[in-house]
């Protein structure tokens, strides 16, 4: 239960700090504040869930650079009231989130059962990607940066949820349209979009990711045991005696 609260308050951050934005955005305009605030609350809410219910080291990792793009928000703003409170929830969840309390509870060694590194690193640049356009994305034209920075955590969903095609959004369609879409986002933010773009097709085509999507499959095959070398617990259950009759 208390990890569980510490783990929370990287969202509560998150949260803080998009009421920050919302009051003040400066000195970002009306787009990028939105993306900024997306780009937060979507990665703060994957982290949480993810430290909660699985314990991930990645979870853990994402939760971190939450809060380092809190930190962004932070020097890059005016100091008001209301700075003054995220800061102080900002400090709070970095403290939580490096407590033995909480890094005890997170997995040392990847799970067995759950995808491997290789196959999470594309979903999780997509979902930091809305904030970190954000943040680069005052020159650029406001509706291609809303389209390029929201289909980025949306193509994540359609692949972490292997829903049909998030293969391909995530390997093709949504890198390229990235791409073309950088020309409009100015020179810093398309230069960041091209080179996210890039980032996320390049780990998107590693085998684990496929194998991860469309996991390989097996027929089964079934061989007759004779009943006289079956276990005598086996046979009982089964209500069959040695000959394979039924008792």
């Amino acid at each position: 239960m208390r990890s569980t609260s510490l783990a929370a308050t990287t969202l509560l951050a998150a949260l803080a700090w998009t009421v920050a934005l919302v009051l003040d955005g400066t000195p970002w305009t009306t787009a990028p504040v939105f993306l900024i605030g997306v780009g937060l609350l979507a990665s703060a809410t994957v982290a949480t869930v993810g430290m909660v219910v699985v314990g991930g080291r990645w979870a853990h990792r994402l939760g971190l650079s939450a809060i380092a793009m809190t930190a962004v928000v932070a020097i890059a703003r005016p100091i008001d009231p209301m700075w003054l409170v995220a800061t102080t929830v900002s400090a709070a969840a970095l403290l939580a989130l490096l407590s033995p309390a909480l890094t005890t509870t997170m997995r040392t060694l990847p799970s067995a059962s759950g995808p491997p590194p290789r196959a999470i690193a594309p979903a999780l640049v997509l979902l930091v990607t809305p904030a970190v356009l954000g943040f680069v994305g005052n020159e650029a034209t406001p509706w291609a940066l809303l389209v390029a920075g929201l289909t980025a955590p949306n193509a994540a969903f359609l692949y972490s949820r292997v829903i049909p095609g998030g293969l391909l959004v995530i390997r093709m369609l949504w890198p390229v349209l990235a791409m073309a879409l950088a020309p409009l986002l100015g020179w810093v933010a398309g230069i960041v979009t091209v080179a996210i773009a890039i980032v996320v097709a390049v780990t998107a085509w590693g085998r684990a990711v496929k194998a991860s999507y469309h996991p390989p499959r097996e027929v089964g095959t079934t061989f007759p045991i004779p009943p006289e070398l079956a276990p005598p617990e086996v046979l009982d259950a089964a209500q069959i005696d040695d000959q394979g009759k039924r008792k």
